[in-house]
């Protein structure tokens, strides 16, 4: 498979979010290296994971767009990127 195909798939991400001593929440992913949110209400911190997550695919060329997955699990709460060109031909073909 050639890297355009590859960079033509939706990609899962994991978000483990955790909560500190000091009150702060932090999310990390282990499928995306170097992202990480840290807010002092949980709320603050899923409102800016889809912008990471996005900015993360940005530094590597590739626009995204970014959704949360429906998912009843408390720790780890998976969200969707998808290629920005294959989200645009899908609602084209809508």
């Amino acid at each position: 498979m050639t890297r355009t195909n590859k960079s033509l798939r939706a990609k899962i991400v994991h978000i483990n979010v955790e909560h500190d001593a000091s009150g702060a929440y932090f999310a990390t992913s282990p499928e995306l290296k170097g992202l990480l949110v840290a807010k002092m209400t949980i709320e603050d911190v899923y409102c800016n994971i889809a912008r990471a997550i996005t900015e993360l695919y940005a530094a590597s060329g590739v626009d995204v767009v970014v959704s949360p997955v429906e998912d009843d699990s408390e720790y780890e709460h998976p969200w969707v990127a998808v290629p920005a060109a294959v989200a645009k031909m899908a609602l084209t073909n809508a």
